[in-house]
């Protein structure tokens, strides 16, 4: 075996599984908090949660690691740091963790980082989301096997908070998400007007037809923040109107100990509960204009509304 093939598979696992962090590996592991001691006592923050998607990830698929951030200190955070320690604990195939046991911790061991640039206000949450691609095989072994994660979160140029938990990068033929075809419109033949001796008819002109819609196969990872508040006498969304590519995912904050329902006026998605002080999501995957009215118990006056305009963007 080549020598040099555990080492590879650690640099390139590294960033293959930078974000994977999802909830499949909590599910029957703890995941361990530390808290780190820093200088400045105004400038905190904590995870909240962190999602991967898919959740099942396989290796040779990409991933969208969404992570969300709290600031729970006084100050406002301007840039985010994620360094990211990737330990195997076993491979799947039998050479290569054959391979790992002659190896020292240091050696199964890489470090990653990540910069961010999110503004979070004191008593707000930051979205942080970045995609990556991970390798199948290298070398004819498979990566997939069992990993330690140790997140390190830096706000500001300041350590924060640190996370350790397993992660498994699964086997299995990667599966591909191919974009549904957009189909062609057929055209629709011009009348031709038929002169009398008393008038000339003046052809109407065809139409023209409403665009297709058009359906991102997969999520783009961006995440669009709109708050629920308290405004005059009743409660409303902060944003009236918001306009983003198919493909992004709009996280609606409820800054208010009420529950609300979020209906579109159309009925083009289903009804959306946001808890008090909770959030709730939904990923535009299709083009068009949504309308959004907002209820809650009990209500006075008119619900307030929510303009939702999802474009497409051709650089995808």
């Amino acid at each position: 075996m080549n020598k040099n093939f555990p080492i590879i598979v650690l640099m390139i696992l590294v960033v293959a599984l930078s974000g994977c962090t999802g909830s499949d590996s909590s599910k029957t592991t703890t995941v361990q908090v530390q808290k780190i001691e820093h200088e400045n006592t105004n400038l905190d923050a904590r995870v909240v949660e962190v999602k991967l998607v898919p959740d099942d990830v396989r290796a040779g698929e990409k991933v969208t690691a969404q992570l969300l951030i709290a600031n729970t200190g006084t100050e406002t955070i301007t840039s985010e740091t994620v360094e990211i320690k990737a330990k195997v604990l076993s491979l799947d195939d039998t050479l290569a963790n054959l391979a790992l046991k002659t190896m020292s911790d240091e050696q199964k061991t890489r470090n990653y980082s990540m910069n961010f640039n999110t503004e979070i206000k004191p008593g707000t949450n930051g979205d942080i989301a970045a995609v990556f691609q991970t390798i199948e095989q290298m070398q004819g072994k498979s990566l997939a096997g069992t990993y330690e994660i140790t997140i390190t979160l830096s706000v500001n140029g300041q350590k924060v908070e640190a996370r350790i938990m397993p992660v498994t990068l699964k086997s299995g033929t990667p599966r591909e998400f191919t974009p549904v075809p957009t189909p062609t419109p057929i055209p629709t033949s011009t009348p031709t007007p038929v002169p009398t001796t008393e008038r000339t008819e003046i052809a109407t002109p065809t139409p023209t037809p409403e665009p297709t819609p058009y359906i991102a196969a997969t999520p783009t990872g961006k995440i669009i923040q709109t708050r629920i508040i308290a405004r005059g006498q009743t409660d409303s969304f902060a944003e009236s109107k918001l306009q983003i590519d198919a493909g992004d995912q709009v996280l609606w904050v409820n800054m208010l100990d009420r529950r609300y329902t979020i209906e579109e006026v159309d009925k083009k998605i289903p009804i959306i509960t946001v808890r008090d002080l909770g959030r709730a999501n939904y990923t535009f995957n299709t083009t068009g204009i949504y309308n959004f009215k907002l209820y809650f118990n009990p209500m006075r006056g008119e619900p307030s509304t929510q303009t939702i305009t999802v474009k497409y963007n051709a650089s995808q």
